[in-house]
């Protein structure tokens, strides 16, 4: 048996029980813990509830570029790989899975050296490059600076919303760290949903830290996107409060300066840098535009978003 932790965890999506009871046995005796599915319907789900590090698809399930299209989809699983098992003959279909999504493939009849080396890169490769929030397991501030940088020096015109929940350091205190994460953890699932909805294929979204989001969208799209953040984040934050605290609108609780305060529900706040108007030269000027922005939406004291219109 090798050396491999056991917390390195492989899901395999296969509707052949053979491929399945084979692989199942050659990576649990090689310390993985396995997970095996025939049916592509939940995957993303299940790559998220068992906090999968890589998934193995074998050609033979259906849909499969589809599905390593709509696992890409998801920003909090764009950095598990994908390999897929593929016969020689499907020269066209193997292009069409890399180009999908998937990050590398082994031709069938397997050969388990084969396997397991490429097991051992991916997740290596995983690994080093990983940037991601442990909470959200969204991209966070190298990834960030990276897509920004792209987008720049790709001379694209877009926008950059930087969102904040407000009063959430005084809600932290309150409720404590375990409902202040479920809180973030909404907050992240609102924002990457409403991105999925109304946004494109190209868009982003990374975790900063706390309760700090950056997205990036395209200017047709970031109207709807903010507001359908707003909209749902409103809707659905009540859930997250006691009913006693629901019924007098407030929590009673020492603000940032120490002085004890009523602190109305969590709202949002969303400011919007974009290079329509005027140029950027740096990634610098984009964070600061949209820090100042976000700074102002939280005067209002209530959800709301900003866009900086200025040439």
């Amino acid at each position: 048996m090798s050396n491999e932790p056991v917390e390195s965890r492989i899901l395999a999506l296969a509707d052949n029980i053979t491929a399945k009871n084979f692989l199942k046995n050659l990576l649990e005796g090689e310390g993985y813990a396995f997970t095996g599915r025939d049916d592509p319907k939940n995957i993303t789900d299940d790559l998220i509830k068992n906090k999968i590090e890589l998934l193995i698809i074998d050609f033979e399930t259906a849909n499969i570029v589809e599905t390593c299209k709509k696992i890409r989809t998801n920003f909090a699983l764009r950095h598990i790989p994908i390999i897929v098992l593929v016969s020689k003959v499907h020269t066209i279909q193997r292009i069409k899975c890399i180009y999908a999504g998937a990050d590398d493939y082994v031709e069938k009849p397997i050969e388990a050296g084969e396997l397991l080396t490429r097991i051992k890169a991916n997740l290596w490769r995983a690994n080093r490059d990983l940037d991601a929030n442990p909470l959200t397991h969204l991209p966070g501030n190298v990834t960030i600076l990276k897509e920004l940088d792209e987008k720049l020096k790709n001379k694209e015109v877009f926008c950059v919303g930087y969102a904040d929940l407000d009063k959430f350091k005084e809600y932290n205190d309150y409720y404590g760290f375990e409902w202040g994460d479920k809180v973030i953890q909404y907050t992240a699932s609102v924002i990457s949903d409403s991105i999925i909805e109304l946004g494109t294929p190209g868009d982003f979204l990374g975790h900063i830290g706390g309760d700090d989001f950056l997205f990036i969208t395209n200017w047709e799209s970031v109207k709807a996107i903010s507001e359908k953040v707003i909209a749902v984040f409103d809707k659905n934050i009540n859930a997250f409060y006691k009913d006693d605290d629901l019924k007098k609108g407030y929590i009673i609780v020492k603000n940032r300066e120490g002085k004890v305060t009523a602190t109305s529900i969590l709202s949002i706040s969303i400011g919007i840098a974009t290079n329509k108007f005027r140029k950027f030269t740096h990634v610098g000027q984009i964070i600061q535009t949209a820090t100042e922005l976000k700074g102002y939406a939280k005067t209002f004291s209530k959800s709301i978003y900003t866009i900086d219109k200025r040439i």
